[in-house]
C-alpha cells in the first residue's frame, strides 16, 4: 500500500507538525489516495523490490524514496489496535538532539552535522499494553526509633507496630516493547508516553516512517508486564506507610487479574552515529521529546584541550616568575 497525491502523483506522508497528510512534491494537504501493490513487496512507484524482513510493516524504497506499507502486516493477526502518532517532525527531533548535546565539550566535530543527521529515522515500535485489576495485601512490623540525651547518658527507644495495608489498584495499559531489535532497557527509559493520546489504528500515520509488527507474543512478554506491575504496586504500598524507620513484612500478597491486552505502535526517532568503527545510538520519544544517548569523545579535542590548558599553565608560571624577579 502506498499513499499518492491525487493532484500530482507524489508520495503523501503523515506530517507530525500539522497532524495532516502532506504531499512531498506539491505540499498539498489531505490529497491522498491509496494505491495497492500487485506484489506487496514491490514499490508501486518504481517497481523495485522492497527490502523487508518478517516483521516489517512500513518501509522506504531504497531506489525512489517512496514510503510503502505492507498490507499483510497491518491486518489481523499482525495489525495493531492502537497507534500513537508522531508529534515531533524530523526537523524538531534534530533540534532536540542539538539542544541536548550542544554544550558537550568533547563531541566530534561532525556529531550533529547536517550530513550525519540524515541518518535520523522515525520508526513506529510495537508495544503490548497490559491492563490489570490488582489486589495487594501487606502485613508486617514497623519500627519507630526515638533517641534523646539526659545528662551524660544517651537513650534510645524502639517502638514496634503491627502494620497492615490492603489496596486495590487499576493498572491501565502498562507498556512492554515487542521489538527484538530495540533494546528493552532503552525502551523503558523512553517511557512514559501520553497514553490518553492513543488513537484507533489508521495506516495513514505510518506513511513517512519505518514500522514493524510485533516480534514476540503477549504471552511471551507478560512476565515483564507483571514485573512492572509488581514494582509499582510495592511502591504504592510503601508510600502509604510513612513515618517508620524500618518495615519488615510477615506477609506480602500481590494478585494481578488481567483485564485487557492491546497491541499498539509507539513513535521513536532513532539516530545512529558511527565514530571510530563504533555505532552510537540515540533515541527520541516521538511524542514527548525525551532524548537518550551516550556521547562519543573526540580524542583529538581532549588532547587539544589538555595541551591548551598545559600551555596556559606554563605561561602563567613564567609570568609569576618574572613578576617575582622584578619585584
Amino acid at each position: 500500500m502506498q499513499f499518492k497525491c491525487v493532484n500530482c502523483g507524489g508520495n503523501v506522508v503523515y506530517d507530525p507538525k500539522s497532524g495532516h497528510m502532506l504531499c512531498v512534491n506539491c505540499n498539498s494537504a489531505d490529497s491522498e489516495e491509496i494505491v495497492k501493490q500487485d506484489n506487496c513487496y514491490a514499490c508501486p512507484s518504481c517497481g523495485a523490490q522492497l527490502t523487508v524482513n518478517d516483521f516489517t510493516s512500513a518501509t522506504k524504497c531504497e531506489y525512489c524514496g517512496a514510503y510503502n506499507i505492507i498490507d499483510e502486516k497491518i491486518t489481523y493477526p499482525y495489525g495493531p489496535d492502537l497507534v500513537l502518532p508522531f508529534r515531533f517532525s524530523k526537523e524538531q527531533a534534530t533540534e532536540l538532539l542539538r539542544k541536548e548535546f550542544k554544550d558537550k565539550l568533547f563531541c566530534p566535530n561532525d556529531f550533529l552535522s547536517q550530513r550525519t543527521l540524515e541518518n535520523l529515522e522515525g520508526e513506529y515500535v510495537p508495544f503490548w499494553l497490559y491492563s490489570y485489576d490488582t489486589h495487594a495485601v501487606w502485613d508486617g512490623i514497623g519500627t519507630k526509633v526515638r533517641t534523646w540525651r539526659s545528662g551524660d547518658t544517651e537513650y534510645t527507644e524502639t517502638s514496634k507496630y503491627q502494620v497492615y495495608r490492603e489496596m486495590d489498584i487499576d493498572f491501565k495499559q502498562l507498556p512492554v516493547d515487542a521489538s527484538i531489535k530495540m533494546p528493552d532497557a532503552i525502551m523503558d527509559i523512553m517511557e512514559p508516553y501520553g497514553y490518553n493520546d492513543l488513537e484507533p489504528f489508521d495506516a495513514k500515520v505510518l506513511s513517512g516512517f519505518q514500522a514493524e509488527t510485533y516480534n514476540q507474543t503477549p504471552d511471551q512478554l507478560e512476565p515483564r508486564a507483571r514485573e512492572k506491575a509488581n514494582r509499582d504496586t510495592e511502591s504504592l504500598l510503601r508510600s502509604s506507610m510513612t513515618g517508620y524507620n524500618t518495615l519488615t513484612p510477615t506477609r506480602k500478597d500481590i494478585q494481578h487479574r488481567p483485564s485487557a491486552r492491546e497491541f499498539a505502535m509507539m513513535p521513536i526517532w532513532k539516530y545512529v552515529y558511527r565514530y571510530n568503527n563504533t555505532n552510537y545510538e540515540y533515541y527520541i520519544n516521538g511524542q514527548t521529546g525525551k532524548v537518550y544517548g551516550k556521547l562519543p569523545k573526540s580524542i583529538g579535542k581532549i588532547l587539544f584541550t589538555g595541551g591548551t590548558l598545559f600551555a596556559g599553565l606554563v605561561l602563567l608560571m613564567k609570568v609569576l616568575q618574572y613578576v617575582a624577579e622584578v619585584f
